[in-house]
């Protein structure tokens, strides 16, 4: 920003408006990744498959099934494959939920090889002509190397068509941090942050798309099913105060 308007001849009654306007121009930019539109991917492409990947207590499963609704109030059938076969209680969490609105989840016992259940939850799409199929993976530290090789397998095998890193906004740098080393990793496509409602003046959105280069795809603004929302620039920019 400084680099834009230091060589600018710039009439003093101007200097508040120039500043003002080149700083939504330079936040503009970091938000304008070129974005992903889930739903004409779906039509085009079936079944679509989407790999959500993320650290534990994160949202990740609740937001995942909040995507799965999204889906299906746009007339695309969903299936969930429950990849999480490692944590105590995983699958039964993510099928209340799925239950909940109405979603399908294809399962297999815990221990079981997380990137079979991904292969016959895409095979079942095929066979039933579901639109999207949404991977639920275990949550993991980028530091665990045996749950990171995991996440890599289910990859190979679900060659998903986007993979997806769900992260909390209020964590701020540690988000960000997290984005990254799932991005070295397996070379995520796209960011959905939870809990952006608490975060009101969007400083995670702003981090996490300049350093990542990524673009935000949805952001969780709540509780219920239905607060999930797709990612729109212009009200970052509106809880900061300033009007593009």
């Amino acid at each position: 920003l400084k680099g834009k308007i230091v060589e600018q001849k710039i009439k003093r009654s101007e200097v508040d408006e120039v500043i003002v306007k080149s700083l939504i121009h330079s936040l503009d930019d970091v938000l304008s990744q070129k974005k992903i539109d889930i739903i004409s991917m779906a039509k085009t492409k079936k079944p679509l498959v989407l790999m959500f990947v993320g650290v534990n207590g994160s949202g990740k499963t609740t937001n995942l099934v909040k995507i799965a609704k999204f889906l299906e109030k746009n007339n695309l059938k969903t299936v969930i494959a429950a990849c999480d076969t490692f944590r105590a209680g995983a699958i039964q969490q993510l099928e209340e939920h799925a239950n909940n609105v109405g979603v399908r989840v294809v399962k297999h016992d815990y221990g079981a090889d997380p990137a079979a259940v991904a292969f016959d939850a895409i095979e079942h799409a095929k066979a039933r002509s579901i639109d999207v199929v949404l991977i639920d993976t275990a949550g993991r530290l980028h530091s665990n190397t045996n749950l990171m090789d995991e996440m890599k397998k289910i990859a190979r095998v679900a060659k998903p068509d986007l993979k997806l890193f769900i992260g909390e906004s209020i964590t701020g740098n540690d988000c960000v941090e997290q984005a990254k080393e799932f991005d070295s990793a397996i070379g995520i496509d796209g960011i959905i942050l939870t809990k952006a409602d608490i975060d009101d003046k969007g400083g995670a959105a702003l981090s996490i798309s300049y350093v990542t280069k990524k673009p935000i795809i949805f952001i969780g603004t709540g509780q219920d099913y239905d607060d999930i929302k797709e990612f729109d620039k212009t009200i970052i920019l509106a809880n900061l105060g300033l009007a593009s």
